[in-house]
């Protein structure tokens, strides 16, 4: 597996990456972490210096990852559960039709 140079901007500077996956990739995810450091900025809470910027913008990112986990698992124990209740009226169905062959 080859690793290419990937350079991105983010937040007026430039950080060049050593990485397998395709530019565009991280083209996109550079995209995404300017987009929310300007988020932050516009909002004024993160005023002063860029690293208090950066700080700010990663804590709100990762509250989006939380969340989007948390969705994620909720929607998992929902398919758990019916995959469950599935199963178990199908189970009552055959023993149904075998105690009635039985008869």
């Amino acid at each position: 597996m080859s690793l290419n140079n990937v350079t991105v901007n983010i937040y007026g500077q430039e950080y060049t990456l050593k990485t397998s996956a395709k530019p565009e990739y991280y083209e996109q995810v550079a995209n995404f972490v300017n987009k929310k450091m300007k988020e932050v900025e516009k909002a004024g809470i993160g005023s002063g210096s860029q690293l208090r910027i950066a700080i700010l913008a990663a804590m709100n990112i990762t509250a989006e990852l939380f969340e989007s986990n948390q969705k994620k698992e909720e929607v998992i124990d929902k398919v758990e559960a019916k995959a469950i209740a599935i199963s178990e009226f199908i189970e009552d169905k055959i023993s149904d039709i075998e105690s009635s062959n039985q008869d």
